[in-house]
């Protein structure tokens, strides 16, 4: 997993986004009290999403694909 940006949730909370490298899968995580703030600022800023939004387009995707093989 790799780290490809951050948001703020809209009560506050800062997320880090991070990708798997291999599959793509992403991964959303709160920051914790010994993180780095200015690390996770210098992050990339990315539109603030959900795991079920991301979850919606892996369908998305997978049934594009199932669809471009038949």
């Amino acid at each position: 997993m790799e780290p490809i940006g951050s948001f703020q949730r809209p009560k506050g909370e800062h997320v880090i986004v991070h990708r798997c490298l291999g599959c793509g899968f992403e991964r959303f995580n709160r920051i914790a009290a010994d993180d780095d703030f200015e690390l996770v600022l210098a992050l990339p800023a990315l539109p603030p999403r959900t795991s079920r939004e991301m979850k919606a387009l892996r369908w998305e995707i997978e049934l594009a694909l199932y669809e471009t093989r038949e």
